[in-house]
């Protein structure tokens, strides 16, 4: 049977799971752990995802990861390669560390991203790991020590998780995530829902053509999600069929403006030559789904430096009602 289809809905939290292969482990000692977090910082930062959560196991983690316009790809292709590749040379491996793509699964905000915050965070007390939630709160392989105030985590966005707590009222959020954490400890039963949702969420055994049932959220939430995500792959599909290209995105960009393609790689920041620089990074990676090394090559930048002009570049052509064609 073919493998589901991922989608790709933009500015949702993804419950993101992926397990290394046979019977490796994630990390074979603190060294790798750290290295692990490095580069994962480092693929954040350039994609601009933000990270909610992040759980870590012997064989496998799971993350809460709010997405934006890139597509997922960009972060795991190159983060997943950047460690293996690390892992293998220390110890002596060969091949993949990781059993193909993440798995992921959009999940609404509102009370389902609360119970996904508290899931996630309360994964150490149903492995057995954290027997009490003193434990939990100081258990550094899970980023719920780091909203407890009790450890740090590089890049985790602990005020985004909390404004998922905040509510009308006067109550801290960090006490309502606290109460949520206890309760998902205890296995309410008004959280059996969502714990089915989720569990059937994994399972690979639906029908690919069912794809909202691998959603987790509100009638309307998921029509809307599948909904973007069809518009996206019929898009996509269109500048493929139209063979959209460098050349051809070039030529798009630059006949736009005063400026040559042959001014493409100059050093300097004038006005007009970083304004074309930043359309052409917004076009390229968030539009046409190119990768940022390809950008950067073409444009004689770091993969950073396309992900940081590619922001820019879309706030220009929205201010400017700049629209790439569709044929």
């Amino acid at each position: 049977m073919a493998r589901k289809p991922r989608l790709s809905v933009s500015d949702v939290i993804h419950h993101v799971t992926s397990e290394v292969i046979d019977s490796r482990v994630l990390f074979r000692d603190s060294t790798d752990k750290d290295k692990f977090i490095d580069l994962l910082n480092k693929y954040l930062a350039e994609t601009g995802f933000e990270l909610l959560g992040i759980v870590f196991y012997p064989q496998h983690y799971e993350m809460a990861l709010r997405l934006n316009d890139r597509p997922m790809k960009d972060l795991f292709q190159r983060f997943h390669s950047a460690y293996a590749r690390y892992y293998n040379k220390k110890h002596s491996f060969e091949g993949y560390l990781f059993q193909g793509r993440p798995k992921s699964i959009p999940v609404e905000d509102g009370l389902y991203a609360q119970l996904l915050i508290a899931y996630l965070h309360t994964g150490p007390t149903r492995a057995g790991i954290c027997k009490t939630i003193e434990e939990l709160d100081n258990y550094k392989d899970c980023t719920h020590s780091a909203v407890m105030g009790n450890s740090r985590f590089p890049n985790l966005k602990i005020d985004q998780i909390l404004k998922l707590y905040s509510s009308d009222g006067n109550v801290d959020p960090k006490v309502i995530y606290s109460k949520t954490i206890k309760q998902m400890m205890e296995k309410c039963d008004r959280f059996q829902d969502f714990l089915d949702m989720l569990k059937a969420s994994k399972e690979d055994k639906q029908s690919m053509y069912e794809s909202g049932y691998w959603i987790i959220g509100s009638p309307k939430f998921k029509k809307d999600a599948l909904k973007q995500d069809k518009e996206k792959r019929i898009r996509m599909a269109n500048y493929v069929r139209t063979n959209w290209d460098h050349d051809k995105l070039a030529e798009f960009v630059f006949s736009r403006l005063p400026v040559s393609v042959l001014d493409m790689k100059k050093r300097g920041r004038m006005n007009t030559l970083s304004t074309a620089r930043k359309l052409y990074c917004y076009f390229a990676v968030t539009l046409l789904e190119m990768t940022t090394l390809s950008t950067a090559e073409r444009l004689n930048l770091t993969s950073t430096a396309v992900c940081r002009l590619a922001k820019l570049g879309e706030k220009i052509a929205k201010n400017e009602g700049m629209k790439f064609p569709v044929h």
